[in-house]
């Protein structure tokens, strides 16, 4: 398949903030600073499409990307070490269910 269009469609901390559904949706999981934000930037060819760093706990939202206007590709936060506090990371489980 080839990737021609992608955009971030939604960044959300809440379920209210998220886009309307009835569009397939991957989703990347997986523990913080393993590559899933590069991995979204290498499938899609946008090298700054999604935010990455060298330090772990960078994504910090959930990052809706649309994909050819044919499904969703769902950034989430990495579980594991991050350097936030113990709220923040609570709050990213919180906002996972």
């Amino acid at each position: 398949m080839n990737i021609n269009k992608s955009e971030l469609e939604a960044v959300a901390v809440k379920p209210n903030q998220y886009p309307p559904e009835g569009v397939a949706e991957i989703a990347f999981a997986g523990r913080s600073n393993v590559g899933k934000s590069s991995l979204l930037n290498l499938l899609t060819g946008r090298k700054k499409l999604a935010r990455v760093s060298g330090s772990p706990g960078k994504t910090r939202t959930i990052n809706f990307y649309r994909i050819n206007d044919a499904f969703r590709i769902v950034d989430l936060p990495g579980y594991g070490y991050a350097k936030v506090s113990k709220s923040v990371s609570e709050g990213w489980g919180e906002m996972m269910e």
